[in-house]
């Protein structure tokens, strides 16, 4: 039995089959929940499809001359293919009824995806109870940095080059494309996790897809409460983190205390499901709130902060919902709309923290916050969806869909924050002969900024796609149009204290400061050494708050053909385009008609669809986010100043007496607040971020009850979007072109392709005349961009079956480079795709290695076990090699750090020796066991009790570590940062979670 072309929409699955042939023969499908039946012609050979179906449980009836000789029943999923077979396909003669049959092999699929159905979220236990808690159990997925606040990485992917939708709307962030907008937990029908080999209907991603379909209403009314909690008291405590051995005073002495840290959380929810109209319109509404309790130290022991910020008390609050209203017009007609909430409000109460004793001290300030990176759990907002599909005749298919989304930002004080901020990193920064002030007036930790007022971000989306049958062949076409705006965005320390101080430290007196401005000494500013100490600070201010928009369009044509019953071969290619403008509307960047191929091939083998042997190539290309405009094309502001001084305000705490290193503020990327012209923040005739894919995999059903396969993924990464800083081979041009600077405001930032030949715009007259200035790559200095992914996956899979499900995956990979892609975890910079790594060549010396990224094994598993009708348990289960190790210094290289040490502890040197990517061994293996039990006494239906434990046996395991070395800038000449090697973050200690539900 073969596969037949189907539709591979990610929102709707198929069902498809083949029977003997003959007049008079009909498939009928029908979807009793909703009314729905749909009445399908078979084909020649026998062969019969039916796409556009909603997920759902189905009975496929086939008819012969009016009578119901045969019946099978089967559940459609998203996506993916359902084989309806009836017993005595072959012969005349069809009778005997088969109900209940085990999946087969989807041989009409090339998709490489992870697919989670509601019944299965519902039995095994998910950590985080959202999309990246179900991501995280795919394959080929590891978990993002700790320090980002969203994201995860899809097959070698940066966290940020993923796309994510909920019911074919796009959720992803606009702003940083880190992490999406999340819906009640309980409200998802599938999951979906594509991870390669998608066709040319989607785009916008070289990392994964990830699909949620939502739970709808049908003609039996159902609902149901539910009430979670995570007790603290069954919580077992974090680790401490303790500075490492460094030869340093600190050695081995508290960094963070954790050991009374609270967390406590609670989440409460609802939902209702059912006709409004007996097979034609239904709704189905959720709501839940979770509320997060959480208290921890929140500075280290030198800290300055420690007296103000050193223990914090937060209150979140989740609230998120969702309302699906389906109409059936006809059978062939269906109308819907959904509406998805997810905000988050946070106060954040700081506290003193007396070290000695291990206690809080006195209460300082609060801040409050709304769907605010870094500071709430999240960033969600609202969506309106309304998405029309028609089945216009039997072989033609018609689909539209447009929603819009919002995501409002707020953030507030308890004070008025109106003085500067000051920051003073360690005791050892403290000039012994003054006195600095315990509680300084503005309490905010010295480098915190705010947002701009009524900051948000906003999509609108509109997609339509057809599809028509012919013969042989399923041609499906589309386009879809993004308009994004972020109003406001960026960050300034403007509306927290107008500028930020820190205090420094060296034994160098020769040192003076940074920039081209005429520079002096320490010593012959008049300071006055301390043991040998010469102590002086630092003014930065910056401020990036803009308007962003960027417009996105994708057209789409393939043609699913059937070759013979047991081939199926698909072409298709994607033709994508975006621009991006700054806050004043005017575009920067803009990527017209980039051409994407995509071909794919499926073969049946053994012609009955237990053995799929399949592969794809493929081109994916990725757009850039909003945010790039904030300092890339827009004004922005980001200056240092570098002060001896002699004295402290007592109030404060800013430093008096002051005596300027740098005669004028510096900015090492040029950002000194001026406009910036439009033409000249981005090479001219850049390619988009894009990468080459290969897949090839093989997946049987080894006995009824299990089916197994093997995967093969190779990515190459071809180019990539990110800023370039250096100013050096624009003053060569000038210079070998004759060209007069006198007048030249000098280069600050560009966006450009790294490592190809990129013509720019430059003003040298300083008079809006601009020059096309051609670089070759060799000219630029940087090299191509490098990034691998190789993975060899195999699992074992039993479906449900005799009361039990399960499945596992191991994977081998090798993610290799010089660049993660979009984001930087090095140091977590979340400035996406405008990151330090390219912006001159020196930052690139010994990049190339293993990625952070990277997990040379993975094994995950996940099942459950239906003991009694009353009794259930499951489990989940992750083991990962550990993270690849740096070490990362001031510049030891035979070129020059044109930033002037400003650029801190990212250069690949340590001590002036260079130190490789990924040269520094890996963190230790990371094993979780999650295990589950479910009670649902007979004696009161509908009621559910539940335990979750995580981290049974409490594997607490460094996942990110401080890799920053030496900078003599921030720690001093000759200095070893002390935390170097301290853990920043470990894998969440065991938790309990306990459940009580009840449906009706």
């Amino acid at each position: 039995m073969s596969g037949a072309v189907y539709a591979q929409s990610t929102a709707v699955g198929s069902v498809y089959g083949q029977v003997a042939t003959g007049a008079g023969t009909q498939i009928v499908i029908e979807n009793a929940a909703v009314g729905f039946k749909r009445t399908v012609t078979v084909g020649e050979g026998g062969r019969f499809q039916a796409n556009n179906l909603a997920p759902g449980h189905y009975q496929i009836q086939l008819v012969k001359d009016g009578k119901v000789v045969s019946t099978a029943e089967l559940d459609v999923l998203a996506g993916q293919g359902a084989e309806a077979v009836f017993a005595g396909a072959g012969n005349a003669t069809q009778t005997v009824q088969v109900v209940g049959k085990l999946r087969g092999i989807d041989t009409s699929n090339t998709v490489n995806a992870s697919v989670f159905t509601a019944k299965q979220l519902d039995a095994i236990p998910v950590a985080s109870k959202d999309v990246n808690g179900i991501v995280a159990l795919a394959a080929n997925t590891t978990k993002a940095d700790a320090r980002y606040s969203g994201g995860i990485s899809i097959g070698g992917g940066a966290p940020s080059e993923n796309s994510y939708y909920i019911n074919g709307f796009p959720v992803t962030n606009a702003l940083t494309q880190l992490g999406s907008m999340e819906l009640p937990f309980g409200a998802i029908q599938q999951a979906q996790v594509q991870t390669g080999g998608f066709g040319a209907e989607f785009g916008r991603s070289v990392g994964g897809v990830v699909n949620i379909i939502t739970k709808s209403g049908t003609n039996e009314w159902h609902g149901g409460v539910d009430v979670t909690i995570e007790p603290n008291s069954l919580r077992s405590n974090p680790k401490n983190i303790y500075y490492p051995k460094n030869g340093a005073a600190t050695d081995g002495t508290e960094y963070f205390y954790r050991k009374d840290n609270y967390r406590q959380e609670t989440s409460y929810g609802a939902y209702v499901g059912g006709p409004l109209v007996e097979d034609k319109l239904f709704m189905f509404v959720a709501a839940d709130v979770t509320k997060l309790n959480t208290k921890a130290v929140n500075s280290t022991p030198g800290s300055s902060a420690v007296s103000t910020t050193g223990w914090l008390e937060s209150q979140n609050t989740n609230t998120r919902y969702l309302g699906k209203f389906d109409w059936y017009l006809t059978s062939d007609h269906h109308l819907e709309a959904t509406l998805i909430g997810d905000n988050y409000k946070t106060t954040d109460d700081y506290f003193g923290y007396d070290y000695a004793a291990h206690k809080k001290t006195n209460y300082v300030f609060s801040q409050y916050s709304k769907n605010l990176s870094d500071y709430t759990t999240g960033v969600g907002g609202d969506a309106q969806v309304l998405k029309y599909s028609g089945q216009i005749t039997s072989d033609f298919l018609l689909t539209a869909l447009y929603g819009q989304s919002s995501s409002p930002h707020k953030q507030g004080y308890s004070f008025q924050p109106t003085d500067p901020e000051t920051f003073i990193p360690t005791d050892a920064d403290r000039n012994p002969n003054l006195t600095y002030p315990t509680n300084p007036a503005n309490p905010l930790p010295g480098g915190t900024t705010g947002i701009g007022n009524d900051a948000k971000e906003t999509t609108k989306s509109f997609r339509f796609d057809l599809e028509y049958q012919l013969g042989d062949h399923l041609i499906r076409a589309g386009l879809d149009e993004n308009r994004l705006k972020s109003k406001n965005a960026g960050d300034s320390y403007d509306n927290v204290g107008g500028s930020y101080w820190r205090y420094y430290h060296t034994t160098n007196g020769n040192y003076s400061g940074a920039g081209p401005s005429t520079r002096i000494s320490l010593i012959d500013a008049g300071a006055v050494p301390v043991n040998g100490t010469y102590y002086y600070a630092r003014q930065r201010h910056f401020d990036t708050v803009t308007n962003a928009d960027s417009n996105q369009s994708a057209q789409y044509i393939e043609d699913r053909w059937q070759v013979t019953k047991e081939v199926l071969l698909t072409a298709g290619v994607r033709r994508e385009s975006f621009e991006n403008k700054n806050g004043d509307g005017d575009t920067f960047l803009k990527m017209d008609g980039f051409f994407s191929p995509r071909l794919s091939a499926s073969w049946d083998v053994l012609g009955n669809s237990s053995l799929k042997v399949y592969g794809s190539a493929g081109r994916y290309s990725l757009q850039i986010p909003t945010h790039v405009a904030v300092r890339g094309a827009s004004r922005s502001l980001f200056v240092d100043q570098y002060f001896a001084y002699t004295g402290v305000d007592p109030v404060t705490g800013a430093p008096t007496g002051l005596t300027a290193l740098n005669s004028e503020p510096y900015s090492s990327n040029n950002e000194y607040g001026q406009a910036k012209n439009p033409k000249t923040v981005a090479a001219q005739d850049m390619k988009p971020t894009y990468q080459d894919e290969l897949t090839l995999g093989v997946e049987g059903a080894l006995t009824q009850g299990l089916v197994g396969g093997a995967k093969v993924t190779y990515r190459k990464l071809k180019q990539t979007i990110d800023d370039f800083c250096d100013y050096r081979p624009f003053y060569a041009y000038a210079d070998a072109n004759g060209i007069d600077t006198s007048n030249y405001g000098g280069f600050g930032c560009a966006t450009f392709n790294p490592g190809s030949d990129n013509t720019f715009l430059v003003d040298y007259a300083g008079d809006g005349t601009l020059t096309k200035v051609k670089l070759k790559a060799a000219d630029i200095g940087v090299p191509k961009p490098k990034r691998t992914y190789f993975a060899l996956d195999l699992f074992l899979e039993h479906p449900f079956s005799d009361g039990w499900y399960g499945k596992i995956n191991y994977t081998y990979s090798k993610n290799k480079g010089n660049t993660e892609g979009q984001t930087k975890s090095d140091n977590a910079q979340t400035d996406v795709a405008v990151t330090s790594t390219w912006d001159f060549k020196e930052l690139m010396e010994g990049s190339y290695g293993y990625l952070p990224n990277d997990r040379t094994h993975q094994i995950k598993g996940y099942g459950y076990y239906q003991l009694t009708p009353e009794w259930g348990f499951g489990t989940t289960m992750v083991l990962e090699s550990g993270r690849p190790k740096n070490c990362f210094g001031d510049y030891g290289g035979t070129g020059t750090d044109i930033g002037g040490g400003g650029y801190g502890a990212v250069f690949f040197y340590c001590d002036g020796v260079a130190t490789p990517r990924g040269s520094q061994g890996r963190l230790p293996w990371s094993t979780a066991l999650d295990l589950n039990a479910v009670y649902k006494p007979d004696y009161v239906k509908g009621l559910a009790l539940r335990v979750d434990v995580f981290n049974v046996f409490n594997r607490q395991t460094a996942r990110v570590i401080d890799e920053a070395h030496d900078s003599s800038a921030t720690y001093g000449a000759g200095v070893v940062n002390p935390a170097y090697g301290r853990v920043i973050s470990y894998s969440d200690p065991r938790k309990f979670r306990l459940t009580a539900q009840y449906d009706f």
